[in-house]
């Protein structure tokens, strides 16, 4: 009986999990700069909404 054909292969690079990963963290990142944007939009309207009743 052979011993060696029965063990596991080690995994190819791209097997071991981590594109799984790199899409987590890819996911994450665009998550960040949606909730960036918002901000950056918030603060806009913002400044127009109330700076315009500053001026009243």
């Amino acid at each position: 009986m052979d011993v060696s054909a029965m063990q596991s292969q080690p995994k190819k690079p791209n097997q071991d999990g981590s594109t799984s990963s790199k899409k987590k963290q890819k996911r994450f990142l665009m998550e960040v700069n949606k909730f960036l944007l918002q901000l950056l939009i918030l603060s806009c309207y913002w400044g127009k909404t109330y700076g315009l009743l500053a001026l009243n």
